[in-house]
């Protein structure tokens, strides 16, 4: 059985083993899934929380903590604390998602927030999944008897909600270690709040010879809907480098049209980084 405590507001649960969250989770499939909890107190309008009559720990399931790399993916368990991520280093870690990971907060929030939570947050594109969506990156989702696996740019519905079945959890997720030339990341602003113009930007390139191989844009308001052209990225696919002013000037202007809920600070921002961005490839 797990381990039950209780509060007189909240029933927790503190399972041991990822067969017994598992199992947790399918008896009572409404409990609050508490990992980091740092997006839960972000929202809190008091001096505490307010929890939901049952709340499932995941503190103690040691699987959801485990860390593995071979020569072609690296393996996070969904409940590694980001600041655990990044002291594996850039060597490790492709460099976009190191930058992103470094920009979730300060030091104590770093030490408490999960990649699976980053991911778990409904109505919201966090921090870490425009650099997950490009670098291939896919979710595992668990429940007992069986798995899936998901493209992270899956994970959102277009509404914002999670494509979480019943009975699922994310349980780890699965970065490729592409070798890409280039790998920018910028952000600025925060998705928690709106009025600061939140953006995230990401940009990946493999070049060789002068010659630009594959490349890939992204970027983020927060919103459901991130801001992509795989058309304008297959047309520069080829090209010989530098590319011309022109034809970046060109590029550019295909982001950023009516339906991306973007700010004109967010979209002129969003553009200035792709021009440096396509600009200084080599």
């Amino acid at each position: 059985m797990a381990d039950e405590r209780a509060s007189p507001e909240s029933k927790i649960y503190f399972p041991q083993s990822l067969a017994e969250l598992l199992q947790v989770h399918r008896r009572d499939p409404d409990a609050l899934i508490w990992a980091g909890g740092t997006f839960i107190l972000s929202q809190r309008t008091g001096r505490f929380a307010e929890l939901p009559a049952t709340v499932v720990s995941l503190q103690d399931v040691e699987e959801l903590e485990r860390i593995s790399r071979t020569e072609r993916y690296l393996e996070l368990g969904a409940m590694v604390p980001l600041r655990q991520i990044i002291r594996l280093g850039p060597q490790n870690v492709p460099r976009a998602l190191y930058d992103a990971l470094r920009h979730i907060g300060p030091p104590a929030v770093a030490g408490l927030a999960t990649l699976g939570g980053n991911l778990a947050v409904a109505g919201r594109i966090m921090t870490a999944i425009p650099v997950l969506t490009l670098l291939d990156a896919r979710a595992e989702l668990r429940r007992q008897g069986g798995a899936r696996w998901l493209p992270v740019g899956r994970v959102h519905r277009a509404d914002g909600s999670v494509d979480l079945q019943p009975y699922e959890i994310i349980t780890r997720i699965r970065v490729p270690l592409y070798p890409w030339t280039a790998q920018v990341f910028r952000r600025f602003g925060s998705e928690l709040s709106p009025d600061s113009d939140p953006l995230t930007f990401c940009g990946l390139a493999r070049t060789s010879n002068r010659i630009l191989e594959e490349l890939r844009i992204v970027g983020s308001a927060g919103h459901p809907r991130l801001l992509r052209n795989k058309s304008m990225e297959a047309e520069l696919v080829g090209r010989r480098l530098p590319l011309p002013d022109r034809e970046v000037r060109q590029a550019i202007e295909t982001y950023g049209e009516p339906g991306h809920e973007l700010s004109s600070i967010q979209r002129d921002r969003f553009r200035r980084l792709a021009r440096w961005f396509l600009l200084s490839l080599r």
